[in-house]
């Protein structure tokens, strides 16, 4: 169920390398989490340089006018292993897709139980995985 969530400034993204972005993403997820290929959800948001403000640099990291700032949200539940392994495949996949820096990708990832999800008709279809997940 993840949802991802990418920002990108205004005319440094044309669909087609979005397109790759977006791939790169959904790769990601399914190698390394094992999320089926049907459990797709991603928004793209494109900002002006107005609504779209960061630092050029920061922790020894240089930061281009191509910075991605990428957000997860998941079903908790994951070992840390897992997380660490997603958030290296996510920087792999995407500046390869997207030609940038490895500097340009900024992941934050969210994880919430499951019972705080609804797919739709107000029900908590995956109720029981963080359930299962606090129980091993």
């Amino acid at each position: 169920m993840p949802v991802a969530k990418i920002h990108v400034l205004e005319g440094r993204y044309d669909k087609a390398r979005l397109d790759k972005v977006s791939k790169a993403i959904q790769d990601a997820l399914m190698s390394t989490l094992g999320v089926p290929p049907d459990d797709f959800f991603q928004l793209i948001h494109i900002l002006p340089r107005s609504q779209f403000r960061h630092t050029p640099s920061f922790l020894g990291l240089k930061y281009s006018n191509d910075l991605i700032l990428l957000e997860v949200t998941f079903i908790s539940g994951r070992p840390k292993e897992k997380r660490l392994a997603l958030l290296k495949a996510f920087n792999d996949g995407v500046v390869a897709a997207a030609g940038i820096s490895a500097d340009d990708l900024m992941i934050t990832l969210y994880e919430v139980p499951g019972e705080n999800i609804s797919f739709g008709q107000g029900l908590a279809q995956r109720g029981h995985i963080s359930n299962e997940a606090a129980q091993r």
